[in-house]
């Protein structure tokens, strides 16, 4: 398994690197305007039409010439950036090629020879692409390694999990990771960057750039304790870890104006992402299903009913009797105390076997799901 590891680089002259930087970024907005006026969206005829004039114009070596290439090329990849001239950060990451990793400490790329430091015994290659950064007066190297993972374990049963924005994650034992936090850090920054961008002084802007990025990794550090905690509750419980594909559920709902912010602010794929990699690293199995119907599915026979949710409440009700797909009959005061919110159903078939889970929902759609007897 691939994974990016982070190394902090120490130059002996910071400036000569930044003018380096910034001058690659450079090259990179013109060549991306020849690019868009020519229409050269591939990379081998945008070298063939502006290699020598990017080195001559720009002073830069054969190898950050031909990154520059295919960085814009990159850019363009999309077709539907091509309606659009892409530009570059003044001082935005590039990609490293064909750095080394020397016994001395230091890493040499692009003509420079840089001191590094990284975590006691970490196994530093150069064989995979790197990323040079700049953030906040300190230049980082992202360099992608490969990490041995063991094989997946064989399992019968599953953590259902269920994502939300009241409850970040509930799982199939009933376990709740309130969202509550998140949701009143991001209110407090929201409000403290509009007061302040309203002011508008230098002081004001000063203190947006140190309020910068707080709100991104406070939310990250919450996702990555919540992952931590679910991958070892599953591997202490010899199971598996089921989580929905919400994938392209902000293009799929419509949410009011008041909403939209709290929508956009859900890191459900980040969250997403940490549970993968880090169940990969323990050797738990990670199945995606459908999410269409969880809500309305019952857990006992898997009967779909489309009827609406009265009140969202620690224990859920059937609303009137009806009958279900295994000839019983639910009516309204049936009650299931043991589960919270709602009830999600989740259908995972493996070795052409369906099994149904059960999770507690912070938070599902408008219907009822109907309650164990």
């Amino acid at each position: 398994m691939k994974s990016a590891k982070t190394v902090r680089l120490d130059p002996a002259d910071p400036a000569q690197l930044l003018a380096w930087l910034e001058r690659f970024n450079k090259a990179a907005n013109w060549l991306s305007g020849v690019a868009f006026r020519e229409r050269l969206w591939h990379w081998l005829p945008l070298q063939r039409r502006a290699y020598r004039e990017v080195r001559e114009r720009f002073q830069l070596p054969a190898a950050a010439t031909v990154v520059v290439i295919r960085k814009v090329a990159s850019a363009y990849r999309n077709k539907q950036r091509r309606q659009h001239q892409a530009t570059f950060r003044r001082r935005g990451a590039i990609p490293v090629y064909k750095h080394q990793y020397k016994r001395d400490g230091t890493v040499s790329l692009y003509g420079f020879r840089i001191p590094f430091t990284a975590r006691p015994q970490l196994q530093l290659s150069s064989r995979h692409q790197a990323v040079l950064c700049y953030r906040r007066g300190k230049f980082i190297l992202h360099q992608v390694v490969e990490v041995d993972v063991p094989a997946p374990a064989s399992v019968r049963e599953y953590l259902g999990c269920d994502l939300g924005t009241v409850n970040l994650l509930t799982d199939s034992a009933g376990e709740a990771y309130s969202g509550q936090a998140v949701e009143e850090k991001q209110r407090i920054y929201v409000h403290r960057r509009q007061r302040l961008q309203k002011r508008g002084t230098r002081a004001a802007r000063r203190k947006l750039r140190v309020l910068s990025g707080r709100q991104r990794r406070y939310q990250r550090d919450v996702n990555h304790g919540i992952a931590k905690r679910v991958v070892a509750k599953a591997q202490r419980l010899c199971c598996g870890i089921a989580l929905e594909d919400l994938q392209g559920i902000r293009d799929r709902i419509k949410a009011r104006r008041r909403q939209r912010a709290r929508l956009h602010n859900w890191a459900f794929g980040q969250l997403r992402q940490f549970i993968v990699y880090k169940a990969a690293l323990a050797g738990v199995p990670v199945v995606f299903v459908d999410p269409a119907n969880t809500s309305r599915t019952c857990p006992v026979c898997g009967h779909v009913r489309w009827a609406g949710r009265r009140h969202r409440g620690t224990e859920h009700s059937c609303l009137g009797a009806w009958r279900c797909a295994d000839g019983r009959v639910r009516k309204g005061s049936d009650k299931s105390p043991s589960y919270v919110e709602g009830i999600i159903a989740l259908r995972i078939h493996q070795d052409r076997k369906s099994y149904v889970f059960r999770a507690a929902s912070g938070e599902s759609d408008d219907a009822v799901s109907h309650p164990a007897m």
